[in-house]
């Protein structure tokens, strides 16, 4: 295998996409995409540019909700980076329902939503890094069983891509669990050992 230096100005291995929520003046419903994030335990981090308005409104102690979307739900994808002051209006428009949930703003069809409280808020010359607690998460029904989350129907949507070209991607249904490579290669190890005792 043979690597090159690869000059971009931006990177994203792939990340799942959602729609953040929240409330603003008058209580104006506020929306964006995001992608770029993630969680520890129940700590969700959002990088945001500080130009954005969204962005602009999470203060320490602010509620939002992080809606995270189904493969086929580009479209909400779209328009959520679309100018602030349609996005709400067009979101309607392609069937979104915005609904609240204990008083946060929330896509209805979302099969995942997190509620969550702005906790602290560090920047840079350029974003806003913001940590958030996860207080609830909210799971499409259809996606348990026997109280567990089935894996093969949970097929969001990814964001990947460089400076110069960006693209979505589904996770497929194929799913291993923790530590499934490793014990595949444990049993073909041992497999090994007793095929070759028999030689």
């Amino acid at each position: 295998m043979v690597k090159v230096d690869y000059p971009t100005e931006k990177f994203y291995p792939g990340y799942p996409v959602f729609i953040v929520m929240t409330k603003g003046e008058n209580n104006e419903i506020l929306t964006t995409t995001m992608s770029s994030s993630y969680t520890l335990r129940d700590t969700l981090v959002l990088g945001m540019s500080k130009d954005g308005n969204t962005a602009q409104h999470l203060e320490i102690g602010k509620k939002l909700s992080a809606n995270f979307l189904h493969g086929e739900q580009g479209l909400f994808s779209d328009i959520g980076g679309m100018s602030r002051r349609i996005r709400q209006q067009k979101l309607s428009e392609a069937g979104a329902i915005i609904e609240e949930v204990y008083d946060v703003p929330t896509l209805r069809q979302a099969p995942l939503t997190l509620i969550c409280k702005v906790m602290n808020r560090i920047e840079d010359d350029k974003y806003f890094h913001f940590f958030v607690t996860i207080e609830q998460r909210l799971i499409e029904e259809e996606l348990l069983k026997d109280d567990k989350i089935d894996w093969t129907k949970f097929l969001p949507l990814e964001y990947m891509g460089d400076g110069k070209q960006r693209h979505y991607k589904t996770v497929s249904a194929d799913y291993k669990n923790d530590g499934d490579y490793l014990r595949e290669k444990t049993k073909f190890e041992r497999k090994n050992k007793i095929d070759q005792r028999k030689i």
